[in-house]
């Protein structure tokens, strides 16, 4: 690295007495002191800044970055600490490959050679995105599935109630109601009218009749 950096100050060096030298000679800068001065400081600057990084941040033992996607945001953490790193939580986005709470993004990206102590952000899924339940209320049950899915979500189980005064199929009752806010891929439940009367079982109407009239013993 001392070698490469030497080289490059060099050709650094050459360019730069080059471009100086020119504007000193459009200003017209006739003290001598005055321009080995300007000379100097321009030339003394990025030595000084190479000195120090080769130094100081040149010693600082490096690490690679770890794949943390698909981890829970403490034990990321966890993992991170142990190779002398430190996350950073850097908020959520909604991602369903991903269960709520773990990480999704991370920066640096993982196998990246990084100085010890470097900040690495981490974004985590929030998990199931949200939806408001649609009104199925008053609507024929064949458009149900389609105007749920319209919304990521899927058709449950139907009964009937008994409605002689209103056409069959009409939904009377969903579960969850409209307007209420759901994780997509839940299911909604729907009620719908029947012209048909219920059927009593045998058993059950020779029940009713025992019960309305008189029984006899022998």
């Amino acid at each position: 690295m001392l070698i490469t950096y030497i080289g490059a100050y060099l050709v650094f060096v050459i360019l730069v007495s080059i471009a100086v030298s020119l504007v000193l000679m459009r200003m017209r800068i006739a003290d001598p002191r005055r321009a080995a001065a300007i000379i100097a400081a321009v030339l003394l600057v990025p030595l000084m800044a190479g000195y120090l990084y080769i130094t100081y941040l040149g010693s600082i033992p490096e690490t690679v970055v770890p794949d943390l996607r698909g981890m829970p945001l403490e034990k990321a953490f966890a993992e991170l600490e142990a190779l002398r790193l430190r996350g950073i939580f850097s908020g959520t986005v909604f991602d369903m490959k991903y269960p709520e709470g773990s990480v999704v993004k991370q920066r640096p990206e993982a196998g990246r050679r990084v100085k010890e102590g470097r900040v690495v952000r981490l974004v985590t899924s929030s998990g199931k995105r949200k939806v408001l339940v649609p009104n199925l209320l008053g609507r024929p049950a064949i458009q149900a599935e389609a105007v749920l899915a319209a919304k990521g979500l899927y058709l449950g189980e139907s009964e009937e109630d008994f409605m002689p005064e209103l056409n069959p199929g009409i939904i009377l009752v969903q579960n969850p109601l409209p307007g209420e806010e759901v994780s997509t891929g839940s299911y909604v439940k729907i009620t719908i009218s029947t012209t048909l009367e219920p059927v009593v079982s045998g058993e059950a109407a020779s029940e009713e009749g025992e019960e309305g009239g008189f029984k006899f013993w022998w």
